[in-house]
């Protein structure tokens, strides 16, 4: 199983290990480590997306190794450690502490937010756990019958409303009827909120007033979900998301289809939000829990 988990998060990494893998082998193949090559080292980090100030402080640890060992191995265990360093504190496990346990799922449109709905669906009922998902994007129908799709895969109950009506009080029933069914966890999707639409985020500030109303600690999780493939400009989502609803956990999606995997590390550095899984792939088993150490030997192919 474990074997299995880290060889998807592999292959989901393939695109950014391969450019940042590659790349350490190119700059380092016939030279030995010196200035030059450092600076070429720093910029190949940089393209992928590691940004720029923490670029630099990885390079300034290599080099502060007088370059004993020059081996393609040792600066990306160099280069690992420092990535470990940074993200190990921000894995996250979600516990269940009550019930029904809700998780409120928000993010900008296209993130692939439904998706991860009925992936989160799908583990948990692994767990043996009794899953409610609400389909509180009333706006968008494609979003409903997705989610209605994988509460059948997943055996999960489902929750929606008529298009366009309000997403706060199907909320709110829905929980009042998760308590009545005994449900374990209650999987809130919410409509894809462009974060500069002050409406939107009233909309969702007013979903997370009315759930504090029948339990004061609802939502016992606020999930961020944010797409790999938008980079650094990641963050600037989540400090308005953060500024709404105080998220307590992110997932990022679609890692598969970008080379941009190294963002992960300044958005974990700048957030310090934890992190709780990462998308690999399309497949429902493709939501994987995020791992440090796995990640970031995953990210450098070592």
């Amino acid at each position: 199983m474990v074997f299995s988990w880290f060889k998807n998060l592999k292959k989901g990494l393939t695109k950014s290990s391969n450019k940042i893998g590659d790349g350490i082998k190119t700059i380092l193949k016939s030279k030995k480590i010196d200035d030059s090559t450092l600076d070429e080292l720093e910029e190949l980090l940089i393209t992928a997306d590691i940004g720029v100030s923490l670029s630099a402080k990885i390079i300034e640890k290599i080099r502060k190794s007088k370059f004993v060992d020059t081996s393609v191995e040792s600066v990306k265990k160099s280069i690992s450690k420092s990535i470990i360093g940074i993200l190990e504190p921000l894995e996250k496990e979600i516990n269940f502490k009550k019930k029904p346990f809700v998780i409120l799922i928000v993010g900008v449109n296209g993130v692939g937010k439904t998706a991860t709905v009925g992936k989160l669906a799908h583990k948990f009922s692994l767990l043996k756990k009794k899953v409610g998902i609400v389909a509180a994007d009333t706006f968008r129908a494609a979003a409903v019958e997705q989610l209605e799709i994988w509460s059948e895969k997943t055996n999960s109950v489902f929750f929606s409303s008529l298009e366009n009506s309000d997403p706060a009080s199907l909320a709110f029933s829905s929980y009042e009827e998760a308590k009545k069914k005994d449900l374990d966890i209650l999987l809130i999707d919410t409509a894809g909120r462009l974060h500069n639409k002050s409406n939107l985020m009233d909309e969702l500030s007013k979903i997370t007033r009315v759930l504090k109303k029948l339990d004061a600690d609802a939502p016992s999780e606020t999930i961020l979900v944010l797409d790999g493939n938008t980079g650094q400009n990641s963050i600037k989502q989540a400090q308005v998301f953060n500024e709404t609803c105080k998220i307590s956990g992110l997932i990022i999606t679609k890692l598969d289809g970008t080379a941009k995997g190294g963002a992960l590390i300044p958005i974990g550095e700048t957030l310090n939000i934890p992190i709780v899984g990462l998308g690999v792939g399309e497949a429902k088993e493709d939501l994987i829990d995020f791992r440090a150490k796995e990640f970031s030997k995953a990210l450098l192919d070592l």
